[in-house]
């Protein structure tokens, strides 16, 4: 076994807390785990794992060289990955992160169409409404809609994420059109939970995009998630300001109409990030390319 593969065992007995299951996992018997380890550990002149017959643990210095070999072998096997997947077409699992309603509304159809162009790939999509921690998590691509915050990921910007405020024509009837956003703190607004500061909005004027306005808003109804936001505005709740890409069947139905023609609400922007400190794999290079391709415009 060379220091590369003793080192692997090491990571698998630390993350299994067992010889018996990293030796499985690695293809070897438990006793010639213990040996290796036992090698290993010779070789650093220091003790790695404290054994009982009931468990296995870290020492402090096993502690602390798995703190620096498992992020250098993550990258080493990215490396050895990307280079024998240069040669060849995109294989393999790639485990995605996206929220829930873009995920189901705009993303998987893109993802039906990547793998119908790349047999090869399984997609792993995890569709949450939170922030997800691609590393610990396991995450090979986030999908991330706003303003990200700083960060140790990679983060490619896919295209704009334009805003919109709809509201029934029957809520309009009764309370009239707002012609200006100082206008909505005499409306009820239906709050977003999951954007960032879900009651301040800001906006520019369409014609020159100078005049930018915020304004604080309240509401009877607070929810999480832009679809629904647009279904409880084409009830008659409310005013919702959710992504244009939520509201546009609605619309196009008619069953809500935009408000503040003339305002444009502070769009966002919709990234894929990924981990920074991995090599970017065929099969995640091909996608986050793919993504930037259909996502070419406005989202």
């Amino acid at each position: 076994m060379d220091r590369i593969d003793a080192l692997r065992l090491f990571c698998s007995v630390a993350e299994l807390g067992s010889f018996t299951k990293a030796a499985e996992r690695e293809a070897m018997t438990p006793g010639a785990a213990s040996k290796q380890i036992t090698a290993l550990e010779q070789r650093l002149q220091a003790r790695l794992f404290e054994r009982t017959t009931r468990s296995v643990r870290l020492t402090d210095a096993g502690a602390a060289l798995l703190d620096r070999v498992q992020p250098w072998l993550d990258e080493y096997d990215a490396l050895e990955e990307g280079v024998a997947e240069a040669r060849s077409a995109p294989a393999g699992l790639l485990r995605v992160t996206a929220p829930v309603d873009f995920g189901a509304r705009r993303l998987i159809p893109i993802i039906a169409d990547f793998m119908t162009e790349w047999p090869k790939v399984d997609v792993r999509l995890s569709m949450v409404d939170r922030m997800v921690d691609l590393v610990n998590e396991g995450f090979d691509v986030g999908v991330r809609i706003g303003n990200l915050p700083d960060s140790a990921l990679i983060a490619r910007r896919l295209a704009p994420a334009c805003m919109a405020c709809v509201a029934s024509p029957d809520y309009v009837e009764r309370h009239g059109m707002p012609e200006h956003p100082d206008d909505l703190v005499r409306h009820d607004m239906i709050i977003d939970r999951n954007k960032p500061s879900p009651q301040s909005l800001k906006f520019v004027r369409e014609d020159d995009g100078d005049g930018e306005v915020e304004v604080r808003v309240n509401g009877r109804l607070s929810l999480n998630g832009a679809v629904a936001a647009v279904s409880a505005a084409s009830a008659g709740i409310g005013i919702a300001c959710s992504p244009r890409w939520a509201a546009q069947d609605a619309l196009a139905r008619g069953e809500v109409v935009d408000v503040l023609k003339g305002w444009e609400p502070e769009h966002r922007f919709l990234w894929a990030v990924f981990p920074s400190n991995r090599y970017m794999t065929h099969r995640v290079r091909a996608f986050v390319d793919y993504l930037a391709d259909r996502f070419d415009g406005v989202v």
